[in-house]
């Protein structure tokens, strides 16, 4: 897939002598960088995950939740926690 990016006159520099410098074209270099970058942003999230369910029911799917209805709770909670 292509794609355009802005990069400053200095950081174009950069990559290009460090890509050469490693034998790679700038495309594998950036790709790479991009790649290692995503690898350990995806350990990071793994550590964030939500626990479901966020909104607790004593009888789970019992209630047809709409995004009103999913507003009006945490409207709600904000309140009771704000008082």
């Amino acid at each position: 897939m292509r794609t355009t990016i802005d990069l400053s006159d200095d950081l174009f520099r950069k990559l290009k002598a460090v890509s050469s410098l490693q034998g790679l074209s700038l495309k594998q270099f950036i790709s790479r960088a991009l790649e290692r970058e995503l690898d350990k942003s995806s350990l990071n999230l793994e550590r964030h995950r939500v626990g479901l369910p966020i909104i607790r029911s004593k009888r789970p799917g019992s209630v047809r939740l709409t995004p009103e209805k999913i507003a009006a709770v945490l409207e709600a909670e904000d309140l009771s926690v704000s008082c």
